[in-house]
């Protein structure tokens, strides 16, 4: 049955562009997808802190005003972000993260390049030559966009905002990469722009992670084996455990998201999704339907944003103020 769904998914998506970032074509990560027993890594990580927790009214709240569900007030104005394609919604998008980490007190900027327009945010660090790389897409493919990927982007917000108390030794950046869906351009021009690769100690890239259709809590921790990228798994999966959270490591590999522009100059990364490749993809992947609708599980995104929150802690040296 695992063969015949491959097959339909590889011939009914044939006729759909951006097949280099189209995780429904990608074969060989489908047979790449297994079940990895959790337990904590035997070198160990102590966590110091404990982030503020994670609330899935919080997420359903951002997540319907990011992708158009509801109405927000952006720079004084009422506004509807229906979709992420156009340069119209994409810069309203940017203005809206702009004024939601604002008032998180990270400083804002952005990285222009010849297609678009990379969203940054960041609190440094007291040892600011250490950076930890939180990501996600910004663009969609013309539709609203919630799952793809809004929810990696709210999930980004809420681990930013669930650390704001902390006091951080490494430097927290938050990308926001745009024209992610025509070939992960902006990952690739912002990696190149980099002035000091060293100073990244990881990337973490949060993709679609707001489906459980089978209820049962897996989803990916995908580092395809590298051993300059295996480290930051360990730390998700420490977490799991620690929180005891009801989730499940199904690792795989692919190179279709922006983690993969942190490989090719050979810096530690990591994608986060939901259980894609294990056969429990969004059936509205790509398509119109992606909203902010009863389809999608806020609990089951609130377990892997507080994986990532307490990982991310750890990583950064986070204290308490």
């Amino acid at each position: 049955m695992k063969w015949i769904t491959i097959g339909c998914w590889l011939i009914c998506s044939a006729s759909f562009a951006h097949d280099s970032t189209d995780w429904r074509t990608d074969s060989s990560a489908f047979l790449s997808a297994r079940v990895v027993q959790n337990q904590p890594n035997t070198g160990g990580s102590v966590f110091r802190v404990f982030p503020e927790n994670i609330s899935m009214e919080y997420l359903k709240q951002k997540l319907s005003e990011f992708s158009g569900a509801i109405p927000t007030v952006v720079d004084g104005q009422t506004v509807t972000i229906s979709e992420r394609q156009s340069a119209k919604g994409r810069e309203l998008s940017l203005r809206y993260l702009i004024q939601e980490y604002q008032a998180l007190g990270f400083k804002v900027t952005s990285h222009q390049f010849s297609s678009g327009v990379n969203f940054i945010a960041e609190r440094t660090g007291s040892d600011p030559s250490k950076v930890l790389i939180l990501s996600s897409h910004i663009d969609s493919v013309g539709n609203a966009g919630a799952n793809d990927d809004g929810a990696g982007t709210i999930s980004v917000l809420a681990v930013a905002q669930s650390l704001k108390n902390l006091k951080l030794t490494a430097t927290l950046r938050v990308l926001g990469f745009d024209r992610e869906e025509v070939g992960l351009v902006g990952s690739a021009a912002y990696v190149k722009s980099l002035p000091s690769l060293p100073s990244v100690i990881g990337n973490i890239q949060i993709e679609m992670m707001a489906t459980n259709q089978k209820k049962d809590g897996r989803f990916h921790v995908i580092d395809c084996d590298r051993p300059d990228s295996t480290g930051l798994s360990a730390q998700i999966m420490n977490a799991v455990v620690a929180l005891k959270l009801p989730l499940q490591r199904v690792a795989a590999c692919t190179t279709r998201s922006d983690h993969a522009s942190f490989w090719s100059a050979k810096l530690p990364a990591i994608v986060l999704s939901e259980n894609f490749f294990g056969g429990d993809g969004d059936p509205c992947y790509h398509a119109q339907c992606d909203k902010a609708d009863a389809r999608l599980d806020f609990d089951y995104m609130a377990n892997i944003t507080a994986a990532v929150a307490m990982a991310s802690a750890n990583i950064l040296g986070a204290r308490a103020k």
